[in-house]
């Protein structure tokens, strides 16, 4: 018994320079990324790939699950209805366009971090590669005041643009310049968030995506006559002239 295991150690030290000899073999067979040179990116809407089960029935789960979002005032239910609405199993933004909306809205406005984050996620599960998707990941991984949510609009961004971050040069150009516009002044819940929400053009929540600018003061100085009602001139040159009133005696 000595002896056979006296020639395995002997063998096995025989083999081991042989096996230290033996080179390197690369086993990803010479693929050195995982995004082939392409000149001309692939740019097609997402919605126009797969297949999309619209039903009436979904449609409805999902306005429950926006109404949620933007008027539950518990901070735990609007993290619920943000994680749903990032799964296809309970709505669909390619059927349904107000949940992208939604979305976009609670990631910029929504006062609760953690609803922001959730918001961030489910806009990269719900693969909306948009504009508005796109542009909503980029200014709150750039603007958001809680570095958790900037770190999960930038992971969700890089999700969302593998491959295809040069079909949106002008849309990061844009936001980019809109920060630049806004500086430190952007705190979610603030009017600041809702010229985000123009920019972005989230059609969901209080300012319906459009901006209604306030008339600007008047300027300090006498205030301009008001205008006469119409028919008032007309009136008025009908009128016979009077004389101004003078100063010298009446002749007795």
């Amino acid at each position: 018994m000595k002896r056979i295991l006296c020639l395995s150690a002997v063998a096995l030290v025989g083999l081991a320079p042989s096996a230290f000899a033996t080179p390197f073999v690369c086993l990803n067979h010479g693929i050195k990324c995982i995004c082939p040179p392409q000149e001309c990116p692939d740019c097609c809407p997402s919605c126009n790939r797969g297949h999309h089960h619209c039903s009436c029935r979904k449609t409805e789960h999902a306005r429950k699950l926006i109404d949620q979002l933007n008027s539950c005032d518990c901070c735990c239910d609007r993290i619920k209805a943000a994680e749903k609405l990032g799964s296809r199993l309970h709505a669909d933004f390619c059927c349904d366009p107000e949940v992208l909306s939604a979305l976009v809205h609670a990631l910029l406005c929504d006062p609760c971090w953690e609803v922001r984050r959730a918001a961030a996620w489910s806009i990269a599960y719900q693969n909306a590669r948009t504009e508005q998707g796109v542009m909503a990941l980029y200014l709150a991984s750039k603007m958001d005041p809680h570095y958790l949510v900037r770190d999960a609009a930038n992971d969700a961004l890089g999700v969302l643009l593998v491959c295809r971050r040069e079909c949106f040069k002008d849309t990061f150009a844009a936001a980019d310049d809109l920060a630049k516009k806004l500086g430190g002044r952007y705190k979610p819940g603030t009017p600041e968030c809702l010229q985000l929400l123009g920019t972005c053009g989230a059609a969901n929540g209080p300012s319906d995506g459009i901006l209604i600018e306030e008339p600007a003061p008047a300027p300090p100085g006498k205030p301009a006559p008001a205008p006469l009602p119409k028919g008032s001139e007309t009136a008025n040159s009908a009128l016979p002239l009077q004389a101004a009133p003078t100063d010298a005696p009446l002749p007795r």
